[in-house]
């Protein structure tokens, strides 16, 4: 752990890929596998149900030196499936039982350390970038073909796996191969359609709808169908199997967004669409309840052709809409003026859709990389937040008080519900500007937390609200960011709880 503290230290990324590679040689086996995935804020079996509240319980809890055999990488592994699998009656006493087992085994830095991880995080500046120049530094492979590798394999754990135990020879068994995922293309955000424009010229935009990305594969009468986070879910949604298999095309590989929709075509909230993708059971019953609908915007590979990836997205595009009907393929606009763009924008925000991807006609598909050959555009609400603590930062950041804790106002209580974290929108005036004033608001510190007196009110943009378990509303923002501080405001003018609730079920109209 004091490897991870040095990385979160240092703002030079070639200081910070040496340190972890560094740590990486001194794994072997699933060793290398694990480590990779915790570095990068990951465990090997995803979300594991835990709450920041069940979590920091049992991190204050464990202030006794530690105890015990030294925990591993492996015991780690071990204890967050046993996490991920307790359910029913007793299952919250077990899980404070298992997590104080674990944290008293820890030092206090790896105490804080795993409680970051197993709430999905981690801040100590290992980027996956980052981390797959550890990887060719620890392994001795050329930092290009590392990177190749990424974007076939089933993810960084198998990439470091494969390339400290056998080099390049380990990692040239991850190419583009019907029925295994490929980690997804990313995009950029931009700011409106004349931004996009002025990065793409003329370029393809197509609705945004906030569905789960799936990646689906066709050979013959196999068909895989594969999360974001390269899940096979093929067993919970029969009818995206049902629609490929009536495909002409023997072999596919596509990418698009299941989303549920309403009766009038309109979407349901992200959320409720994800209830189909958690369920493993009674899938039947929730098809019936909640079917899913695909929509699709790539085509990665085709009968005849092979792999598309280094074909221009035009390209791709033309083999999309020959593979598969048009009812399934996203609205579509190709142009280089900004009025056609703006006026596609409004349709797809009136549609009930996120807002618009835009993408250049040259680009190749990346995967497992994020530029700006896509681009998103999306359209925020605002509200005025309560500052209720921030964090340390880290990296380029490590000497400003950054992640704010954002509550909104509960009138009944007088006191401040909080609603998630966000350090995204802040310059360097208003990190420097936060830092002196939190600091002046602290009340107390625990590790890189620091409580403030709830005084300090920020416009918030985001997305949208989600139901979350981790937070004591049940609700979250969804891509919250910083658009300014009003110091005009004081915290009884800040947007209440029932604000939010209203928000959240319109949305589900």
């Amino acid at each position: 752990m004091a490897q991870v503290a040095h990385v979160r230290a240092t703002t030079r990324k070639t200081e910070k890929a040496a340190l972890l590679a560094d740590l990486l040689k001194r794994t072997t086996g699933a060793e290398s596998e694990l480590a990779a995935l915790f570095l990068t804020g990951s465990l090997r079996q995803g979300r594991i149900g835990l709450g920041y509240r069940g979590v920091f319980g049992a991190l204050e809890a464990s202030q006794d030196p530690p105890a015990g055999e030294p925990l591993t990488l492996e015991d780690l592994d071990a204890a967050f499936a046993e996490l991920g699998s307790l359910s029913g009656a007793g299952s919250g006493q077990k899980r404070r039982e298992l997590l104080g087992a674990v944290f008293a085994r820890a030092t206090p830095e790896e105490r804080h350390f795993l409680a970051e991880l197993m709430l999905g995080e981690v801040r100590q500046g290992a980027l996956e970038g980052v981390l797959l120049d550890a990887i060719a530094l620890a392994s001795g492979v050329a930092g290009a073909k590392v990177r190749e590798a990424a974007m076939f394999a089933p993810g960084i754990g198998a990439v470091a796996r494969a390339a400290l135990q056998q080099g390049l020879a380990g990692l040239q068994r991850f190419s583009l191969e019907l029925l295994k995922p490929i980690a997804p293309m990313l995009a950029s955000p931009a700011a409106d359609v004349d931004e996009a424009l002025q990065r793409l010229g003329e370029a393809a935009f197509e609705y945004k709808i906030d569905g789960a990305r799936i990646q689906l594969h066709k050979a013959g009468d196999e068909v895989r169908v594969f999360t974001r986070q390269l899940q096979d879910v093929t067993e919970r949604v029969p009818e995206l199997v049902e629609g490929a298999r009536s495909l002409f095309e023997r072999e596919l590989v596509l990418e698009g967004e299941a989303i549920a929709l309403r009766k009038d075509g309109r979407p349901h909230p992200f959320q409720v669409t994800m209830r189909r993708f958690g369920r493993s059971k009674g899938v039947a019953e929730a098809r019936r309840e909640l079917p899913l609908t695909a929509f699709f915007f790539d085509c990665l590979y085709v009968s005849g052709h092979g792999s598309l990836l280094a074909r221009p997205y035009s390209e791709r595009m033309q083999q999309l809409q020959r593979a598969v009907p048009a009812a399934a393929l996203l609205p579509r606009l190709v142009t280089g003026e900004a009025e056609p763009a703006k006026t596609f924008l409004k349709q797809a925000l009136d549609a009930g859709h996120e807002g618009l991807m835009a993408k250049g006609l040259a680009s190749p598909y990346t995967a497992g990389q994020r530029g700006f050959h896509w681009l998103k555009l999306k359209s925020a609400h605002t509200l005025d937040l309560v500052i209720l603590a921030v964090e340390q930062g880290s990296g380029r950041r490590h000497a400003w008080l950054s992640n704010l804790h954002l509550g909104a106002r509960d009138p009944e209580t007088g006191s401040f519900v909080m609603l998630g974290k966000t350090f995204k929108g802040l310059t360097d005036a208003m990190l420097r500007w936060q830092t002196e004033k939190l600091g002046a608001l602290a009340t107390r510190r625990e590790g890189h937390v620091v409580h403030v007196r709830p005084e300090l009110v920020a416009e918030i943009a985001f997305g949208d609200v989600q139901e979350s378990p981790r937070y004591p509303a049940g609700l979250a923002l969804r891509f919250a960011r910083v658009k300014r501080y009003r110091e005009d405001k004081t915290p009884a003018e800040a947007d209440t709880l029932e604000t939010v609730r209203a928000l959240f079920e319109r949305q589900r109209l």
